[in-house]
C-alpha cells in the first residue's frame, strides 16, 4: 500500500529544490555567457590590430577596446547581463573595424595600382617625347654639320681665291719692281738733209727790160739716224 503522505513530501521536496537550483543554473549560465562573449570581443580586437584596425579604424577599434573594458568592468561587479551586453557591442565595434580597415587597404591598393599605371603611363609618355625630343636633336645636329661642311667649304673656296689673288698681287707687284728696276732706253732720231740748190740764174741787165728766170725744183734727200741710250 501507498503511502500518499510520503509521496506528497517527497514531491514537495523536490518542488524545493527544483526551485532553487533553477536559479543557481540561470545565475551560472549568464556568467559563462558573459565571460564567453568578453572572449569573443577581445579575439576580434586582437585580429582588428593584425589586419591594421588600428591604423585604418582608429576610432572604431577604440571604441571597441572602451566597451570590452566596461564588460570587463560589468562582470566583475556581477552585472553580467549588462556585461554580456557590453561584450557584444564590443564585438560589434570590432567587426566594423575590421570591415573599415579592409575597405581602406582594398581602397589603398586600388589607388597605389592606378598610381602605378598612371606613372608607367606617364613614363611611356616621357619615354615617347624623349625620343622625340632626341630625334629632333639629331635631326638639328646633322643639319648643323652640314651647314658647318658647308661654311668649311665656303672658306676653303674663300682661302683659294684669297691665294690666286695674293699670287696675282704677288705676280703684279714683281712685274712692277721689274718694270721699275729695267734699262731705261731713249731713242734720239736725228735727221739729215741733203738738198742740191739749183744754181742761180744769171741775171742779165738789159737797159729797159727786165727778165725774170724761175728757179728749177730743188730735189733734197732725207738721212734719218737713230741713236739708242739705255740707262739703269
Amino acid at each position: 500500500m501507498i503511502n500518499f503522505r510520503y509521496f506528497t513530501t517527497t514531491s514537495a521536496l523536490a518542488a524545493v529544490l527544483v526551485a532553487t537550483i533553477a536559479p543557481l543554473a540561470a545565475h551560472a549560465g549568464e556568467q559563462t555567457q558573459a565571460e564567453m562573449a568578453i572572449a569573443a570581443a577581445q579575439g576580434k580586437i586582437d585580429a582588428g590590430e593584425k589586419v591594421g584596425a588600428g591604423q585604418q579604424a582608429p576610432e572604431l577599434q577604440a571604441q571597441a577596446r572602451q566597451a570590452l573594458q566596461s564588460a570587463q568592468d560589468m562582470l566583475a561587479h556581477h552585472q553580467k547581463r549588462e556585461a554580456i551586453a557590453a561584450a557584444q557591442h564590443a564585438s560589434e565595434l570590432a567587426d566594423q573595424a575590421m570591415v573599415s580597415a579592409n575597405t581602406r587597404k582594398t581602397e589603398a591598393e586600388r589607388d597605389r595600382r592606378n598610381d602605378l599605371k598612371d606613372a608607367a603611363v606617364s613614363a611611356q609618355t616621357n619615354a615617347a617625347n624623349a625620343n622625340a625630343r632626341a630625334s629632333s636633336a639629331e635631326a638639328a645636329t646633322s643639319s648643323a654639320n652640314q651647314r658647318v661642311d658647308a661654311a668649311q667649304q665656303a672658306t676653303d673656296a674663300a682661302n683659294s681665291r684669297a691665294s690666286a689673288a695674293e699670287a696675282a698681287g704677288a705676280a703684279a707687284t714683281a712685274q712692277a719692281d721689274a718694270m721699275r728696276n729695267a734699262p731705261t732706253t731713249t731713242t734720239l732720231a736725228v735727221t739729215q738733209h741733203d738738198s742740191d740748190e739749183a744754181a742761180a740764174a744769171p741775171v742779165h741787165h738789159v737797159r729797159h727790160r727786165v727778165v725774170h728766170h724761175h728757179a728749177h725744183p730743188v730735189h733734197a734727200k732725207t738721212t734719218t739716224t737713230t741713236v739708242t741710250t739705255s740707262h739703269p
